[in-house]
Order: structure tokens, then C-alpha cells, then sequence
């Protein structure tokens, strides 16, 4: 009979070999979401006998993490801010760096009253639908070039029950939002040099999409390409919350250098992780 515990213990091994992160965390993971049961279940509950059907199912997703399949998409979804969102090979994966980005939006605009603001380059939605739930009375606009990226987005909107206050559609990086009608602008763009993407784990440069992850001009083309766009966007004294490259603070900064009150904001690592700024 195969139990949990003993396909756990097999597929940490092959996991192992394969040197992917944390093996015997990845085999639990994956077996509670065959099971669909925590983790603290699997430990009470060791020797439980699995189907036959679920231990086809098993070997199936440890042969996609095997392969470096994220986690996250091999699960379907991926927790920020204390909140679970879907994604797929579509969206981004949402990453801890960014809470970063959205607490200091919370932190300027939570006690205003009915700001409206733009997710530039939403994904999967996890600013915009983050942001909509913090900031009770706001209006949202969020965009993506990607169709499918809004698709997932409106799921998660749909999920957390912000539907009805962010409106999703297709755009190039916020074209067609009325001129000087935002109160603030949020963005995850494209900031990777080709070199950098390279040198990413398999787990990114094979299943994340390219797209939302590489940015021409050494990584700095999307940034130029905003700071046009952003000031006919926002209103007169209207903020700007870019995230930016670990070791791109001055180079982004030059960029919007004419733009008032722009400062770099480092990461819990000490790396440069967002830039703000405000509209003249």
C-alpha cells in the first residue's frame, strides 16, 4: 500500500536529485493539494492509503515541479498580502517584494476619500484587487497587454468581491485613461535587462511570461516610456509608485528627475525596490 508518507518520502528524493528548492516542502505541498487537506493534516494522518487516481495525480505535479514548474502555478494560486489569488502561465507570480509597493499606496491614500487610481501592468490583478480592499471608498483602472492577463484579473477581482469598483481592460501601459483624471499611478512594469533575465532560475525564464518580466534599453525602456504617459495621466500633484531593479534607484530617478519629490525606497535587504514621485 502507498501512504502519503511513503510517496512523500519518494518524491522529496526525486525532488532532491532534481535540486529543486525545499524537496520535502514541495512534496507535502503537493500532496495537500492533491487532497486537498493542510498540511498540519498530512502529519496528524501519515499513513492514509491513497487512490489510485490520486497517486497518478501526485506523481503527475511532482514530475512538473521535477521539470521547474513554479509551485504556484502548478497549484493555480499564490497568496499576497494575506490574500489568495489565481494565476497561471499568464500572470506573473505575485513575489513579497512588491507588498512593499501597495503598503506605501495604503499608507498615503488610506484615509482620502474616493481616489481613483491606475494599476499599470496589472497581471493577475494582486495590486489593483490589494489596493481595492484597503482602500474601501477608491476607484481603480487596471490594464495589461495582455488579454489573458485581464482575464485572470477579473477572476481575482470576482474573488474578493472589488468587482464593481476596478475596471479591467487592454492597454499599452495605460493608454486611453482620460488626460489628468488619476490621483495616483501604480506600477509593476518590465524591468529586466536581457543579460539579467538570463541569468534567471529555469523556474522564471521558462514558465513566466516574458513579456511582463523584459524590458528593452537595458530595463529602463518601460520607465522612460511611463514617465511620458504618467504626468498626462495624473492629476496636477498626482503620485507616481513605480516598482523598480534591485540597483536601478539612480538610473530610474534620473529618468523622472524632472518630476517633484522623487525618492528611491529600499527593500528589507537593502536593495532598491520602489521609486515614488509627484506630478508637476
Amino acid at each position: 500500500m502507498e501512504t502519503s508518507s511513503y510517496l512523500i518520502k519518494e518524491a522529496a528524493v526525486a525532488l532532491g536529485k532534481a535540486k529543486v528548492d525545499s524537496p520535502r516542502l514541495s512534496a507535502r505541498l503537493i500532496m495537500a493539494l492533491v487532497l486537498d487537506c493542510s498540511q498540519e493534516k498530512l502529519f496528524t494522518y501519515p499513513d492514509r492509503v491513497l487512490s489510485e487516481e490520486n497517486i497518478i495525480r501526485f506523481r503527475s505535479l511532482v514530475a512538473r515541479r521535477i521539470q521547474g514548474e513554479p509551485l504556484s502555478y502548478i497549484a493555480g494560486q499564490k497568496e499576497f498580502y494575506g490574500l489568495e489569488f489565481v494565476v497561471n502561465e499568464n500572470v506573473l507570480i505575485p513575489r513579497p517584494e512588491t507588498e512593499i509597493l501597495v503598503e506605501m499606496v495604503i499608507n498615503h491614500y488610506k484615509s482620502c476619500r474616493k481616489p481613483v487610481f491606475a494599476d499599470i501592468g496589472t497581471g493577475s490583478g494582486a495590486i489593483a484587487v490589494t489596493i481595492a480592499l484597503e482602500i474601501a471608498s477608491c476607484l481603480g483602472l487596471a490594464c495589461d497587454i495582455s488579454l489573458q492577463a485581464i482575464r485572470i484579473a477579473r477572476v481575482n477581482a470576482l474573488k474578493h468581491g472589488v468587482q464593481n469598483r476596478i475596471c479591467f481592460f487592454k492597454s499599452d501601459l495605460g493608454m486611453g485613461i482620460k488626460p489628468h483624471s488619476l490621483d495616483f499611478i501604480i506600477s509593476n512594469p518590465p524591468y529586466l535587462s536581457k543579460e539579467e533575465f538570463a541569468e534567471t532560475s529555469i523556474e522564471v525564464s521558462r514558465y513566466e511570461p516574458v513579456q511582463a518580466l523584459v524590458s528593452p534599453e537595458g530595463g529602463l525602456f518601460h520607465f522612460r516610456r511611463l514617465e511620458k504617459i504618467a504626468g498626462f495621466l495624473l492629476k496636477k500633484n498626482g503620485m507616481l509608485f513605480l516598482e523598480i531593479g534591485k540597483d536601478q534607484g539612480t538610473r530610474v530617478a534620473d529618468i523622472y528627475s524632472k518630476w517633484k519629490d522623487v525618492a528611491v525606497h529600499k527593500d528589507l535587504a537593502d536593495r532598491d525596490r520602489v521609486l515614488s514621485c509627484i506630478n508637476t
